[in-house]
């Protein structure tokens, strides 16, 4: 099965929407199946007391949170652009953080909508995106059984894919919780289960195939050096390129295959798996003993499965010593 990969752009443009393309076209590069935006309607991000308190991580942004949000919020006519941009080369999602944001999206014809761990909890926003006929994919990160439970019945018409998540940036290895995805599949069997990571790094991508996850998203950016939210963290054009090429590696490795021998290892099965052979002159009429028989490489006689059914018979012809047996030179 081909796992959906999701480049996750977040707000790694910087507000510019000729960055935003050209993070459309690292995705593509990469060999991403969707790449994913953001969507805030700053006023109903927070209270005014958090927007219009000092903000100075990010001065070339603005002087306060709200300017530095506002600042990298891009305009209906910009994300058409990004829509169409996008059109016939890969998904193109976004995660609408707020009513207001949720109805922004109703002309742009995405090809899904996340639901960010914040709003997970956040019933009116998951009531509104439930009125759209759009695949949803639902972040868990902070969240119990019970807020995941009923984010589920509100959606559970639409096309859901439930991501395990860990809400820290980067995530530390420890704090993981991988074995969750397996969780999540046994609870909610009927849908497809993901993998939001937050790692600083690529490793943990693969091991949340191998436990089931059908879904990826990882954040990247065109530079970690920028100004701006998650760059840090983010992974590099190299960075997503590697991840990615580890996953379609892994897809190949999980293909089960019947417990038999393979053809790719005929080569080993004929060189190296060992038969019976003899360790001595065996005359024909001479009753086997085991110390007459030992077991070496190449394939070309009994298993040495077959050693308990040889000892006691006789040898039909004369077995010299350091040969294969096969079938006929002694009496089965």
């Amino acid at each position: 099965m081909r796992t959906y990969f999701i480049a996750e752009a977040g707000l790694c443009h910087n507000g510019s929407v000729d960055l935003a393309k050209k993070m459309i076209d690292v995705a593509i590069k990469c060999g991403a199946d969707a790449v994913k935006f953001q969507k805030r309607d700053v006023s109903s991000m927070a209270t005014k007391d958090i927007l219009d308190q000092p903000f100075t991580n990010f001065p070339s942004m603005g002087k306060t949170y709200r300017e530095v949000r506002e600042h990298l919020e891009l305009t209906k006519e910009e994300y058409h652009q990004l829509r169409d941009y996008c059109l016939g080369k890969i998904d193109f999602i976004v995660t609408p953080f707020d009513i207001i944001s949720v109805a922004f999206l109703d002309d742009l014809n995405v090809d899904g909508i996340k639901i960010a761990a914040h709003s997970l909890t956040d019933v009116p926003v998951l009531e509104e995106i439930a009125k759209r006929d759009k695949p949803v994919y639902l972040s868990t990160g902070m969240s119990t059984w019970e807020d995941i439970d009923r984010a589920v019945i509100i959606l559970e018409k639409l096309p859901l894919t439930i991501m395990h998540c860990v809400s820290q940036y980067p995530m530390n290895v420890e704090c993981a919780n991988l074995p969750m995805i397996s969780e999540l599949e046994d609870c909610y069997p009927d849908y497809r289960i993901g993998w939001s990571d937050h790692q600083h790094g690529i490793s943990l991508c693969v091991a949340g195939i191998a436990l089931g996850a059908e879904v990826v998203e990882k954040h990247f950016t065109l530079d970690h050096t920028m100004e701006g939210f998650d760059h840090s963290f983010s992974l590099d054009p190299i960075g997503l390129q590697r991840c990615i090429r580890n996953i379609r590696e892994m897809e190949q490795a999980m293909v089960l295959h019947e417990k038999q021998p393979m053809a790719e290892e005929m080569d080993c099965f004929f060189n190296y798996r060992r038969t019976i052979v003899s360790t001595q002159d065996i005359p024909k009429g001479v009753v086997i003993t085991r110390e007459m028989l030992t077991t070496k490489a190449p394939n070309r006689g009994l298993s040495p499965s077959y050693i308990p059914d040889l000892i006691g018979k006789k040898a039909l012809v004369d077995i010299p010593a350091d040969t294969h047996i096969e079938f006929g030179m002694v009496g089965m």
